[in-house]
């Protein structure tokens, strides 16, 4: 039996992270997902909270990592002056999870809900978390969504333009050389007459893989300095620049176009970013030395548990589902 640090009683046998900050954070994030939100308990959360920096960066990670924004706001900045009442006996906790997300309501909409909403308003097509979709364009031109991505179109006159709104997106162009076809997404701007590529884009950056033809690929706020892709080049954009790339295995980076995810020699933590894509709860990844290891592997994208899984084995990791479909790789 372990020892709880925050309330001296006796928990559960389990893991033990090895950095002691991270194991009270981890008991921390647990017991506010399981425990009534009473008074004591959230004054106690912040007197341990406010004890050591490392304690707010420590908890802050497992709450952030994992995109969860309302958990974060509502044990945080949130907590009213009059604390949530405690939960009567014979209350769910989904009744106890919706009192302490209404006190972080106002940031949740702000920081999470917000941003999928303009999505959601502003897409012409769009996918869900684990969908894929070939859509047909206006020109003839076909393009691949892949799960949870968003585009908009503005096709007319000399116009040929998509605007990759989130995710990830494969074109396959119909040639017009007085109408550019052109692709607009978070740091770039691809620019074809005709040819098959794709497009990731996230908070990070862009990732164009150019499959056949010719494409030029400038910034955003530097459109004067383009970089021309030949086939099987990769180039990533960030609000630094422009990168060309290791050239990957062309089977591994159009891999996910036929439902599967292939790699080699990946990290550990990048597998797992891929594959959070795919999986509608968080997936959260606790453990650097584990984050770091080489891995290699080809699976199913509809089955990204199974996936985390047969890799956990490999890495020595440890998988912990909690309420919702949360796993926790530690």
């Amino acid at each position: 039996m372990r020892q709880d640090r925050s309330s001296g009683k006796k928990a559960e046998p389990g893991y033990r992270h090895a950095d002691p900050v991270t194991d009270a954070a981890l008991d921390w994030f647990v017991r506010l997902l399981d425990a009534p939100a009473d008074p004591a308990t959230l004054a106690a959360y912040r007197a341990w909270r406010q004890s050591d920096p490392r304690h707010a960066q420590a908890f802050d990670r497992l709450t952030e990592v994992g995109g969860m924004a309302e958990l974060h706001s509502a044990t945080l900045a949130h907590v009213p002056a009059n604390p949530v009442p405690m939960r009567r006996p014979g209350h769910s906790r989904r009744a106890w999870m919706g009192a302490i997300a209404a006190t972080g309501l106002l940031a949740v909409v702000g920081t999470h809900l917000y941003p999928d909403l303009k999505t959601r308003w502003s897409a012409d097509h769009r996918t869900a978390v684990g969908e894929r979709r070939e859509v047909a364009l206006p020109d003839g031109s076909r393009l691949v969504l892949d799960s949870d991505s968003a585009v908009a179109l503005a096709f007319g006159g000399e116009e040929r333009r998509v605007a990759l709104l989130r995710g990830r997106a494969w074109f396959d162009v119909v040639r017009d050389t007085a109408r550019p076809f052109r692709v607009v997404a978070g740091f770039s701007t691809v620019e074809v007459t005709g040819t098959a590529f794709s497009v990731q884009s996230d908070d990070r950056g862009d990732s164009v893989f150019l499959e056949r033809g010719r494409v030029t690929v400038s910034r955003l706020d530097d459109p004067g300095r383009p970089v021309t892709l030949a086939p099987g080049d990769r180039l990533t954009a960030t609000a630094r620049g422009l990168t060309m790339q290791p050239r990957p295995d062309p089977a591994e980076a159009l891999s996910w176009r036929d439902g599967r995810y292939a790699f080699h020699n990946e990290r550990f933590d990048t597998v797992v970013e891929t594959l959070r894509r795919y999986h509608a709860a968080p997936i959260l990844l606790l453990d650097d030395r584990i984050a770091m290891t080489r891995v290699s592997g080809n699976y199913r994208l509809d089955d990204p548990a199974g996936a985390l899984a047969a890799l956990a084995g490999m890495v020595g990791a440890r998988i912990t589902s909690l309420p919702g479909g949360i796993l926790v790789l530690r």
